[in-house]
Order: structure tokens, then C-alpha cells, then sequence
């Protein structure tokens, strides 16, 4: 079993920040929430619902938020909406434990090298959960490209079209992250995983839009 690392116990309110940033853009700008899901490929029920607090984004929702509104990854879960662009010899170091916190459907995140702007990749540990029973499984779809390397536990990975496969400590998979895509603990514990993203264009496909 997996257990949570010191900075995944403390608890940070990711969604208050996301639909604080949202409200503020949406304010100056003088968008309108289906203005907002023109420029996202998000929905305007689920932007409704980020924005006044009711529902945690997965991972491919912030994604699109990102993109949709030209900011970085870290700097929309921490509600910023200007930050400098990457520096030539830039560099940054994460020690054990040390990472952005975020949770949804998926597992538990722990996003790297937050503070690095205007990043290629997104680099991020994650603690998956079994499945409950009789539930949905959780599903993502971003745009890009993803690598995924299997730190603990085994994992089963679900991508459509293929069929479910169980990959093992050590095991790595790298696949179109526009496909909708899945994984869960094998075991009764959970797995964890290092997941790196390529965000590629940031431009959300219209498939995507929930």
C-alpha cells in the first residue's frame, strides 16, 4: 500500500483558486460563461459549477481551461493569470514529497516543477485508487502526448480502442493522451505512478468538450 507523503496530508483548496481566477477573467474581460466555453471546450454547466465551487476539474478539464485561456498548468491552480516565460538556463529541484497537490476522480496528484513557467511538460506523481465496485471508471482526455512509468503497485491502464492491460512496477507505457484513457490500482491498496504530459498546441479538440 502506498502512503500519502507529508505534503499530499495537508490540506489546499486547488478549486477555490481555479474558480477564483475564472470569475476574475471572466470579469475583466467581460466574457460570459459561453464565451468561456468557446475559448476552453469546456462545457458551460461544468464551468458553472468550477466556478461557484461545486465539482473538483479532472485533469483533462484543467488542461483545457489552460489552454483555452494561454496561461500555464501551475499558474491556473494557483490563480494566477500573467507569470514570465521560460528562462534560458532555468532549473528547478523537487524533494521527496514536495509538489502542487491536486485530487479528482483519477487519484491523487502531485504536480513537479510548478515553478518553472511556460513549460513543454507537465511532470506529476500520481496515487491511484482501485476501483470502487460497480462504479465508473474515471476517464481523461487531453490534448498531446503522455509518458507513463509505474513507480508501486500494478496498474491497469485503459485506452480506447485496446483492450485493459496490467502494467507492473517498472513498467512504462507512452500513448496519444487525446484518447480517452484510464487507470486504476490492481491491488487493494493504492499504485502510484510518475505521468509526464506534453501539452503539444494546448488547443482543446472539439471531442473533448464535456
Amino acid at each position: 500500500m502506498i502512503e500519502p507523503d507529508t505534503a499530499e496530508k495537508s490540506e489546499q483548496n486547488e478549486t477555490s483558486s481555479v474558480s477564483r481566477l475564472l470569475s476574475e477573467l471572466r470579469r475583466e474581460n467581460g466574457w460570459t460563461l459561453a464565451e468561456l466555453s468557446r475559448r476552453t471546450g469546456v462545457s458551460i454547466s461544468a464551468l458553472s459549477k468550477i466556478e461557484n465551487g461545486q465539482s473538483q476539474p479532472a485533469y483533462s478539464v484543467l488542461t483545457r481551461l489552460a489552454g483555452g485561456l494561454g496561461l500555464d498548468f501551475a499558474d491556473l491552480l494557483e490563480g494566477r493569470s500573467t507569470r514570465p516565460r521560460f528562462a534560458r538556463a532555468a532549473r528547478t529541484i523537487n524533494r521527496r514529497g514536495e509538489g502542487k497537490r491536486l485530487e479528482n476522480d483519477m487519484g491523487v496528484y502531485r504536480l513537479l516543477s510548478t515553478e518553472l513557467a511556460d513549460k513543454a511538460l507537465t511532470p506529476m506523481v500520481i496515487d491511484i485508487p482501485p476501483r470502487a465496485d460497480n462504479s465508473e471508471p474515471a476517464r481523461s482526455a487531453h490534448s498531446g502526448e503522455e509518458f507513463v512509468y509505474v513507480l508501486a503497485g500494478d496498474v491497469i491502464f485503459e485506452m480506447a480502442p485496446y483492450a485493459p492491460v496490467i502494467l507492473a512496477e517498472g513498467d512504462t507505457v507512452y500513448f496519444d493522451a487525446a484518447s480517452e484513457h484510464g487507470f486504476y490500482s490492481a491491488g487493494p491498496g493504492n499504485a502510484r505512478i510518475l505521468s509526464i504530459c506534453y501539452s503539444g498546441s494546448g488547443e482543446a479538440p472539439d471531442h473533448l468538450t464535456v
